[in-house]
């Protein structure tokens, strides 16, 4: 009976021990990923998220038995996210054994590799070094320079947390790069240092009187920010293309209802089209009224539906070349960061690149192509899809969700919903605090940093010194099993120019 007690006795011990081993083990985790400041889920979620990262450390290997793919998750699949998380933080971001990108599918893209290249394209080429790109220069207005080929597209304050836009801003300000503020206004979280492309919505947030009109003294007060470099008038986003936006009044507070000009306690709503203007006339007159009252570059940003419209803008540039846009955005109609209904973010607007195509077609079609700057933006976040849109005519590229995952963003798809377990789209305080800024703003830093150096790399590649010299030529679209197609000839866009063709001759 005595052995057998002090049996229970031992083993009670050994338990008790045990047992405060792995909770200070426990505590010791906690402490480590609480203080960290590389992943934002991590720090809001302790411990737990080690059952996360086990799972993805063992999928490689699970996924030939449970039949799941690396590429099937969507808007990005794991292959794209991974590679932004690894270049975010720094990490090597090369692979073995092959792409598993499969290359016989329909819409597979092959860049066309130069056997001989110039001596310009040889290692030691300093990346971007001779990217330059001059916007404005109308009205006496004193141009910009663009200063590299990418830059953060519109993501509005309010949409997004403090923590994200100071982490979004201070990070352009380190790669050197344009941010875009999205139509919410201008924050304090905005002015870490990076050039602004100032949104000016449909609802003019920040630039409005009490009855959602434009005010022009307070679109003068905001023009003198240095900080702001060039406006952009949002006529649609791929998100939600010929529909308005809504923030919801549970994500409105004091300081987003004093930065937009809007009431507490009401879903701040965005009508469909700007009220001062229905037709091409009435826009370049208002881009006009905006270049001259702020003494800034003006452009445009844009949905293609009917190609129709991109060809009246470029007719009535042609008629008058000093009146018209500056620049101008042409935002895909797969979806964006926005929320949006599921129909008009699945299925209204042209895609980029057909768009893109349409839009630097036209442009130079009627002689118009050197007085504007065309900028591209929907669904890009690898060098390659850089390299595809400036292939197509783009003068820079704007990126919104793959700086998003740079910050930490896990793709949990609720954006839209205030309970964004990263607090990236949140209002909470609390989760918020999993952003490290200056640690996050060194990923969107080095994330941007590797765009362009990769996108450089593609094109020395190709054979030429700067990205921008890529062309449809150099790159091929598989379009049907077996047979490839340069990237121009892509049906949509060749079919269109055959019917422009057909009735100029006629």
């Amino acid at each position: 009976m005595k052995k057998t007690y002090l049996l229970e006795e031992t083993l009670s011990m050994n338990f008790l021990i045990i047992a405060g081993i792995v909770t200070g083990l426990i505590l010791v985790v906690f402490v480590i990923d609480k203080r960290q400041t590389k992943e934002p889920v991590r720090r809001k979620f302790p411990v737990l998220i080690w059952g996360r990262k086990t799972l993805v450390a063992l999928g490689p290997l699970l996924r030939q038995y449970l039949f799941m793919s690396d590429l099937e998750e969507t808007p990005y699949n794991r292959i794209v996210r991974n590679w932004i998380y690894k270049t975010a933080n720094g990490q090597r971001n090369t692979i073995g054994f092959g792409s598993q990108y499969d290359l016989s599918i329909t819409g597979s893209v092959v860049f066309l590799p130069a056997t001989f290249t110039n001596k310009a394209t040889q290692l030691g080429e300093e990346f971007g070094s001779t990217y330059r790109r001059i916007i404005g220069g109308r009205d006496d207005v004193m141009p910009i320079a663009m200063p590299h080929i990418v830059y953060i597209s519109g993501m509005s304050y309010g949409a997004l947390s403090e923590r994200a836009v100071k982490s979004l801003n201070l990070g352009a300000k380190k790669a050197g790069i344009f941010h875009n503020t999205g139509e919410g206004g201008v924050a304090n979280a905005h002015l870490q240092g990076a050039g602004l492309i100032f949104q000016i919505g449909t609802a003019k947030y920040g630039i409005r009187d009490e009855n959602g009109k434009l005010d022009n003294a307070l679109l003068k007060e905001v023009a003198k920010k240095e900080q702001i470099k060039m406006f952009e008038v949002k006529l649609a986003q791929g998100a939600k293309p010929g529909k308005g936006g809504m923030l919801l009044k549970e994500k409105i507070t004091e300081e987003i209802a004093a930065i937009r000009k809007v009431p507490m306690g009401k879903d701040a709503l965005s009508p469909p089209r700007h009220a001062e203007f229905d037709d091409v006339d009435g826009l370049f007159d208002f881009i006009e009224h905006v270049r001259k009252t702020t003494g800034k570059p003006a452009g445009i940003k844009m949905v293609i539906g009917n190609p129709a419209e991109i060809e009246s803008i470029a007719k009535k540039l042609s008629e008058n070349p000093d009146r018209g846009p500056d620049f101008i955005t042409i935002d895909g109609g797969e979806g964006g960061s926005g929320a949006a209904p599921l129909v008009l973010a699945s299925h209204a607007g042209l895609p980029l690149r057909q768009a893109l195509a349409i839009t630097n077609t036209t442009l130079q079609r009627y002689g118009v192509r050197e007085y504007v700057t065309l900028f591209a933006s929907g669904k890009i976040a690898t060098p390659a899809d850089v390299a595809i849109a400036l292939a197509l005519g783009a003068d820079a590229v704007g990126i919104a969700r793959g700086f998003l995952l740079s910050l930490g963003c896990i793709q949990s798809l609720d954006c839209h919903t205030g309970k964004c377990p990263t607090g990236i789209t949140t209002p909470s305080k609390s989760a918020q605090k999993a952003i490290d800024v200056e640690a996050a703003s060194n990923r969107v830093a080095t994330y941007a940093k590797a765009l362009i150096a990769e996108t450089h790399m593609i094109a020395a590649s190709c054979g030429y010194k700067d990205p921008t010299e890529l062309s449809p030529n150099d790159v091929m679209v598989q379009v049907e099993p077996g047979r490839f197609d340069f990237l121009g000839n892509i049906s949509a866009i060749k079919d269109y120019q055959k019917k422009r063709d057909e009735q100029a001759a006629s």
